[in-house]
């Protein structure tokens, strides 16, 4: 049977430095209409507050996923371009219709996660802080979490359980799909109930692939057997149409070629009681 996740990183809920660098893009590709478009996006409102298409689709094909959201608070850096794109388009986590989002989602069935911010991976004190302000908002504990970019290290892991976190999601790659350091199955570094789920499908890799759905079928065959859960990651930004053609439909194949098999889908919580279950026989 083909157990499968579904997750969504809440990297951005709006465009910030986008509407100058896919404006540019498109101009260098001569995609005149794509770059009048970027032009006059400035006008729209919440552009990545993409939630209600994630929700419709999953409620479609019966499935729930997990969210993790983000708090960042790096400062901003105006002579390093790579802080751009860590600093500028953060949300807040108490923006009322981000709160409101959250409650609901929380509500109706979806999982809450944190996506711990670019340096809380090595800073007890930071994850701590992000941890609270989210279970603050939801009135209950949270389970999980994935770091922001994937960063992890050595002391990584022994944050995270000590500011009470059950499962990390953060072991994966960021430009390729696949199995890191062939880990099929979750694990657990410490040896005892707090465990590491694979993440093992990201959406811009996977897009960019020529041979994404038999890559895709690949994968789905060594899930099954090796009896791994197959991680989706599709960040709730790449869900518009405009700024990330194909990626909706992308997601969308990807549940229905899932579903084909004999299959079951989780969120990562639900996926860690069960497993802790099983072991516990």
């Amino acid at each position: 049977m083909l157990k499968v996740a579904l997750t969504h990183d809440v990297d951005r809920t709006k465009k910030t430095y986008q509407y100058l660098t896919h404006f540019l893009s498109a101009i260098s590709k001569g995609k005149w209409n794509d770059a009048f478009y970027h032009l006059i996006s400035i006008f729209e409102k919440d552009t990545y507050f993409n939630f209600e298409k994630i929700i419709e689709d999953e409620n479609k094909l019966g499935v729930k996923s997990t969210f993790f959201f983000l708090h960042e608070t790096l400062k901003f850096n105006l002579f390093k371009i790579d802080n751009w794109f860590l600093s500028l388009g953060r949300y807040s986590l108490e923006d009322k219709k981000v709160k409101e989002i959250i409650l609901w989602l929380d509500k109706n069935g979806w999982e809450i996660g944190l996506h711990g911010s670019y340096l809380s991976y090595n800073n007890y004190e930071l994850m701590k802080s992000e941890k609270q302000l989210l279970e603050n908002i939801l009135n209950h504990s949270i389970k999980g979490i994935r770091q922001h970019h994937l960063q992890i290290s050595e002391e990584t892991w022994s944050i995270q359980k000590k500011c009470g976190f059950y499962y990390d999601s953060s072991f994966g790659f960021n430009f390729e799909i696949g199995f890191k350091d062939k880990r099929y199955k979750a694990f657990s570094p410490f040896n005892d109930n707090f465990i590491v789920i694979p993440m093992i499908i990201m959406d811009n890799p996977f897009h960019t692939l020529s041979n994404k759905w038999s890559e895709l079928q690949k994968l789905i065959e060594i899930c099954i057997k090796e009896d791994a859960l197959l991680v989706i990651n599709w960040h709730t930004d790449h869900y518009h149409p405009k700024e990330f053609p194909g990626f909706r439909d992308d997601y969308v194949r990807i549940i229905e070629e899932c579903q084909k098999d004999s299959n079951k889908f989780y969120t990562l919580k639900e996926y860690y009681y069960e497993i802790k279950k099983e072991g516990s026989r």
